[in-house]
């Protein structure tokens, strides 16, 4: 009962703000339909409108949704919008520039991830934004999951000890074949993947003193850049720190992994990660954890990392502009380097190994 209790009470949600401001989302793709709209559905936070430059695509969203209005046109949602509400940026990574610059001074926005499509345009968004005054999050939610929360807290509050090595591993399989533009890219697993795992590592460890990366492609998807990664993070001779990331195993449920472990030198967290098992149909995470003298325990999870992830992120950044809260977690200032470390990681990837001397 003794880490029952020790574990219990670690952070899982983010409080919703006093007042919600209403939110106008530009875009509406799939990733506002499975996760923007049923997080602010379930957290009562309220959309105002919608733009898309598929009116039939908004149309629908709108009508499944019950969002009240359909903008006609950007300049015509953003008016709407002003400095009064908040502005969901649902865009790609190539549309994000464009679209902060016409934003309104003091205005406040989340904006998708990646914070554009390489580090030099996220200091080029990042710039505009603090021209404008636009106080601006990037839409890293796996910070925001619930059990990334409680691992994070776990850790915060010392009860792994010194935090020695962290991993993920994953052997899944990722449909990549959905994502019409995924074929056009110079890089995908690591941009539009593994970045995630490397802001939230970022928000674990802090800054890494270097990375080495190898992307790769494999035969089912010729005409795309990379499927899969091995990534090592260099936190000096202390901590360990390697992912290794297979998105291409397709050869039944046996033999599927999808973990994430952290290890202290007083505990330990294991993480299950449900949704990526089965990317269609996802499973319940699971998370484990071990304090020294005590069993591994799991911590009932109060929430995933969709729908939740995504209401917890956006509620972050509105308290955080009303003052509700004093640190923005996702600040775009804060998202530069993450941009900069797989910056870094697509430049190892392509510079390759140190050659053996074997004579």
């Amino acid at each position: 009962m003794e880490i029952q209790s020790r574990i219990a009470d670690l952070q899982q949600t983010w409080a919703m703000p006093s007042n919600p401001r209403p939110i106008t989302i530009l875009g509406a793709g799939g990733i506002v339909r499975d996760g923007h709209l049923p997080a602010y559905r379930k957290m009562g936070l309220p959309v105002a409108g919608v733009f898309d430059v598929n009116p039939e695509v908004a149309q629908k969203l709108a009508a499944d949704f019950g969002v009240p209005v359909v903008h006609g046109s950007l300049d015509a949602a953003i008016a709407a919008c002003g400095t009064d509400g908040i502005f969901d940026l649902a865009l790609p990574p190539v549309a994000i520039l464009s679209t902060v610059e016409r934003l309104p001074c003091n205005s406040v926005a989340l904006i998708q991830k990646p914070l554009g499509p390489d580090g030099a345009t996220a200091r080029r968004i990042v710039a505009a934004l603090d021209a404008r005054s636009v106080t601006a999050a990037t839409n890293f939610q796996l910070r925001f999951t619930p059990s990334m929360l409680a691992i994070r807290d776990a850790v915060r509050k010392g009860l792994l000890g010194d935090v020695v090595d962290v991993e993920v591993r994953l052997a899944v399989y990722m449909p990549w074949e959905l994502w019409s533009f995924i074929p056009h890219l110079d890089a995908v697993e690591i941009p539009l993947h593994s970045i995630h795992y490397l802001d939230w590592i970022r928000s674990l460890l802090g800054e890494p003193d270097s990375v080495y990366a190898k992307a790769v492609k494999h035969p089912r998807y010729p005409t795309q850049a990379d499927a899969r990664s091995s990534i090592i993070l260099d936190y000096g001779d202390r901590v360990r720190c390697a992912l290794s990331l297979n998105h291409t195993y397709n050869y039944g449920p046996e033999h599927i992994e999808a973990t994430i472990r952290v290890e202290g030198t007083r505990g330990a967290a294991h993480l299950t990660v449900g949704y990526l098992i089965d990317y269609i149909k996802p499973l319940p995470e699971k998370l484990e954890i071990i304090i020294e003298g005590g069993q591994w325990t799991e911590l009932p999870l109060k929430g995933e990392r969709m729908p939740d992830a995504f209401g917890f992120v956006m509620a972050n950044l509105q308290r955080y502009a009303t003052g509700e809260d004093s640190m923005l977690d996702t600040d775009v200032h804060d998202s530069v380097r993450t941009m900069a470390l797989v910056d870094a990681a697509l430049k190892s990837s392509r510079l390759g190994g140190v050659v053996p001397e074997y004579a």
